[in-house]
């Protein structure tokens, strides 16, 4: 079945610039923008809500039960509560740190900042930090390990339990952002930038290399997994893309017509897409 766009927000609801994150919690969409703006939407994109959680650009959104937090360029991280779209908390605020990128897992909130420091927050409260040498970009956390990546490795380290920020480094594979896990397989571009690379996600074996795949014209911005083996990439040529990972084969392609930052996927499987100049499109399998 052909990936077509299904729906797009009016011209008067979207954001007025560029879109770098979307998330789905509780079956809304939400996203974040550089005019600091956080937008609700129902999930056929109509604008339930709005509200302004920072003056300046927003870089990444998460979502635990009823709680919302952002980071920005102001940087701060901030919390928000879901009922009302009131603030709850400045969980961290610096004048020469950025944090870039947010992760909740099994109720845990991961933080990744500028500096290279990775920041574990736990009831809102920060729990650990540890120092990753240099600036995440992007990461994913499965059990005990964490992925980080920036624009040359991506470095899988073990976290020891404790609040010492104590990890063992046990592997680095050349790639860069972005990078997500999907199933037992771990996807991240190659350091070109727009092809991608999946390998085993294993200690076992040693996260063997599984192949590369020819993406993209251009580079990548985007990286999405669905259930165990499909996985949805996009970027600066304006194209989604649907991959099998047990075949590593493109099984649909969608021009969107704008450059692509980021990716997400609805509970019934719609792909949510959104980059330059506040535009986003559903797309659907039809």
């Amino acid at each position: 079945m052909p990936l077509v766009i299904t729906a797009s927000p009016s011209n008067q609801d979207k954001h007025l610039s560029e879109i770098y994150a979307l998330l789905i919690h509780n079956d809304k969409l939400y996203s974040a923008a550089v005019d600091g703006k956080i937008k609700v939407w129902h999930p056929n994109l109509e604008l339930e809500a709005e509200f302004q959680a920072h003056e300046s650009a927003i870089y990444h959104i998460a979502a635990h039960k009823d709680t919302l937090y952002s980071c920005s360029n102001d940087g701060t991280l901030q919390a928000w509560s879901l009922d009302g779209l009131k603030h709850k908390k400045t969980l961290f605020q610096s004048s020469d740190e950025e944090i870039l990128r947010l992760y909740v897992i099994d109720g845990t909130l991961y933080s990744g900042n500028d500096k290279g420091i990775l920041s574990v927050w736990k009831n809102d409260k920060l729990q650990c930090l540890f120092s990753m040498v240099e600036e995440i970009r992007d990461f994913s956390v499965a059990d005990n390990l964490m992925y980080t990546v920036r624009d040359r490795d991506v470095c899988i380290n073990e976290l020891m339990p404790g609040d010492r920020g104590h990890y063992i480094m046990r592997k680095t594979l050349e790639g860069r952002s972005p990078l997500c896990i999907v199933g037992n397989k771990l996807c991240f571009a190659t350091r070109s930038g727009n092809n991608i690379c999946v390998h085993e996600n294993s200690q076992a074996s040693s996260f063997k290399e599984l192949g590369q795949i020819q993406a993209h014209e251009m580079i990548l911005n985007a990286l999405c997994g669905f259930e165990d083996s499909t996985l949805f990439s996009g970027g600066y040529d304006g194209k989604v893309k649907q991959w099998n990972l047990e075949t590593l084969e493109c099984i649909n392609t969608c021009e969107v017509g704008f450059c692509i930052n980021t990716i997400c996927i609805g509970s019934q499987g719609q792909v949510y897409v959104a980059g330059d100049n506040g535009f986003i499109n559903r797309l659907d399998n039809k």
